[in-house]
């Protein structure tokens, strides 16, 4: 149950912020590209030397998944968060690299990737910045400066703010990934700048490159080159798309966002009819 206390005073995520986390949007009880959500979490356990054979397998995790969903009788599309944390014990360094994880969920009030219907007012949060290493391209459980920034939103009355990296580079949202289109080219920052390895920001580039549609990817941003563009876009794996429609007092089109949204929802459609009949066949 939700209510009831399930961690210990010597968590390591309490305690050091010693785990990292996915969300994950599932389509009823299928979480959508858990392939890739799974790559991730064994990508991001090699990173942070936590034992990965103490994961269960993925078959495994996405069942629990589901049967979490079906005892919380969720019949819409879901957000499923997977906390990733290392046993406890040891004081900085720990006495053991297993791991322990909690899922949870909750239901949403859409289905399938909505584009929303009223533009994002961004600003850019520039009081701390994010370290261009290894680590940050993943979700962990020590996200102090995303606090300040979520802040900082709040204080601005903005409905997202961009991160910069130590370059003072524009590398991505608050909870997303950043992409911009100018002209025929849509533009995103390199996973190298710091931004988050995006689950939804690997589904729009590989779209994109099926769709014939020019993708490049840069090393950053920065204020002057976005209020050029033509439009702006944020992506995560639960919202899918979100447009932008203003940048301080710019403001931007939401022309070929929407074409892009519809070959996302496409895809989402496509990838499930192959889920579904996968488990059918096992």
């Amino acid at each position: 149950m939700a209510d009831h206390p399930v961690l210990k005073a010597s968590n390591r995520a309490f305690r050091y912020g010693d785990a990292l986390f996915e969300t994950i949007r599932c389509i009823g009880t299928k979480p959508a590209y858990f392939k890739d959500h799974y790559q991730r979490i064994l990508n991001g356990l090699s990173a942070l030397k936590m034992n990965i054979q103490s994961l269960p397998p993925l078959g495994v995790l996405e069942q629990q998944i589901g049967e979490l969903i079906q005892k919380n009788r969720f019949y819409g599309d879901v957000r499923v968060r997977l906390t990733i944390y290392r046993a406890d014990g040891g004081l900085y360094t720990p006495t053991d690299n297993k791991i322990n994880y909690l899922i949870e969920a909750s239901a949403l009030s859409t289905n399938g990737y909505e584009l929303n219907p009223k533009g994002l007012l961004v600003d850019i949060f520039e009081d701390e910045q994010k370290s261009m290493s290894r680590i940050g391209q993943f979700k962990t459980a020590s996200s102090l400066l995303f606090v300040l920034a979520g802040l900082y939103k709040k204080e601005q009355g903005k409905d997202d703010v961009l991160i910069t990296n130590l370059n003072n580079e524009i590398i991505e949202g608050l909870a997303s990934n950043l992409f911009w289109i100018k002209g025929n080219v849509i533009y995103t920052p390199y996973r190298s700048a710091g931004c988050v390895d995006g689950i939804m920001r690997k589904q729009v580039i590989r779209i994109l490159k099926e769709n014939q549609i020019y993708i490049q990817e840069i090393g950053g941003t920065n204020y002057n080159s976005l209020v050029e563009a033509d439009e702006i876009f944020l992506t995560n794996a639960i919202q899918g798309i979100q447009w932008v429609v203003g940048l301080k007092y710019k403001r931007f089109y939401c022309k070929k966002v929407k074409e892009i949204n519809r070959l996302l929802n496409e895809d989402l459609a496509n990838y499930m009819k192959d889920s579904q009949e996968n488990s059918s066949r096992l």
